[in-house]
């Protein structure tokens, strides 16, 4: 059979310091937008009814995050993960479907974890998001460029669009009295019963044993997968704009990465700033439910916007990448870049061990500018610990094991 073809893994001298560098940064913006995550439920930072975190300094903290974080580094992630499969591809001598095999038993494993990361340590996982995106992704894999920037288009507007057509419906039902009274009614219903679980989950994350944490990440989890058929169809788009930015070259060559995103980014500061602070009015607001229009708008905020400042972003490192801007750092962030799966994953520990109550029993009780300073201080160790591990082994402790499950063979972990 085909997939029994040998694959090799990429050697080490074969990566780009670019990419383990993007790799690094948006390591930090997303710890910064978990942060908060890990140490309260969502309602309990932004709903008037627990009201934790609604002084000024918080409250100016909170708008960053909305217009600067949230949303932005995720898609940088994700573009970058959909070019590590453009770049797992180019192993292939004649036909993709060993390649691809092989790939898809990394996603395999990879979906094993975050089944793991779900259960014992954090319910905002998303290896799982990950790699059910992943298998997707690789149904485009003899896509011509066009059809998969046409995808990736559709893909990014899908969400929107469906959430658009649920509000127009509900709203539409409404104009009628009685289904009027009945529909406010369940949805009332439900916002109790996040109340009931937003309220739980302060008592239980803080001081709850083992099982009963479990228990509730596990009743978190649940309702979060009922947004996983909108964040499917975001996560393959953008790692379909990550296998087309592949095949284009675009970091192969940074004097020609950096004269092409120019381009977008002129395209994508003003779309991307104006739907950034839609979302963050409308969250400060607190149009969150989907009986309201301004939650369209807060969706078109994460899943159009977001990318779009990615972009912004991707362009404003690499101008300064060129320059030399960041020469001395970027050895070392380059280096959390790497180790970025082991880097998420010990997040999550760390975190965890401090907001838990078999930690540090913190959980609500951090605030959020308190959470920034508390992220960056994590990552500024991951950063240091990353240099100092890479300078005696060829990969990070997951990524070995990742690799060597992958590959069916122990791969050389120390350096010689």
């Amino acid at each position: 059979m085909s997939s029994t073809i040998a694959v090799r893994p990429l050697k080490g001298q074969e990566r780009k310091e670019i990419l383990d560098f993007l790799r690094g940064i948006a390591l930090l913006g997303i710890l910064l937008v978990n942060m908060a995550f890990f140490n309260a439920p969502f309602l309990a930072q932004i709903s008037t009814d627990f009201a934790l975190w609604d002084d000024l300094p918080n409250t100016v903290f909170k708008w960053i995050n909305w217009l600067f974080l949230e949303g932005k580094f995720y898609p940088m992630f994700s573009m970058l993960f959909g070019l590590g499969f453009y770049f797992f591809l180019q192993k292939a001598d004649n036909s993709l479907d060993p390649v691809v095999f092989t790939y898809r038993i990394r996603l395999m494993y990879l979906l094993f974890f975050g089944i793991l990361h779900v259960g014992l340590l954090w319910n905002g996982d998303i290896l799982i998001l990950y790699a059910l995106s992943g298998f997707v992704m690789t149904w485009f894999k003899k896509s011509s460029d066009k059809t998969i920037l046409i995808w990736a288009i559709v893909f990014i507007l899908l969400p929107v669009v469906v959430i658009a057509g649920l509000v127009g419906l509900i709203r539409f039902a409404m104009l009628i009295p009685e289904a009027a009274d009945e529909i406010a009614a369940a949805f009332e219903m439900q916002y109790e019963i996040l109340d009931q679980m937003t309220e739980k989950a302060l008592i239980v994350y803080s001081t709850g044993s083992f099982a009963e944490i479990f228990r509730i990440r596990l009743q978190e989890y649940a309702f979060i997968l009922n947004n996983l058929l909108f964040m499917i169809p975001a996560i393959v788009s953008l790692f379909l704009v990550g296998v087309y930015l592949g095949r284009k070259k675009i970091f192969q060559d940074i004097d020609y990465g950096v004269k092409v995103m120019r381009k977008i980014f002129f395209w994508c500061l003003p779309a991307g700033l104006l739907l950034s602070l839609g979302y963050a009015y409308y969250m400060h607001a607190g149009y969150y439910h989907i009986t309201n229009w301004e939650y369209v708008v807060i969706l078109a905020g994460v899943f159009i916007g977001g990318p779009a400042m990615t972009f912004v972003y991707l362009y404003l490192i690499m101008l300064l990448y060129q320059k030399g801007f960041f020469r001395r750092i970027t050895g070392f962030i380059s280096k959390a870049g790497r180790m970025a799966f082991t880097n998420y994953l010990t997040q999550s520990v760390i975190c965890t061990t401090i907001f838990y109550s078999y930690g540090l029993g913190l959980y609500g009780k951090v605030n959020i500018w308190q959470g920034f300073l508390l992220a960056i201080a994590i990552y500024i160790i991951q950063v240091i610990w990353s240099h100092y591990w890479l300078k005696h082994y060829n990969f990070g402790p997951f990524e070995w094991f990742w690799r060597s499950i992958t590959y069916r063979k122990w791969q050389s972990m120390k350096r010689t």
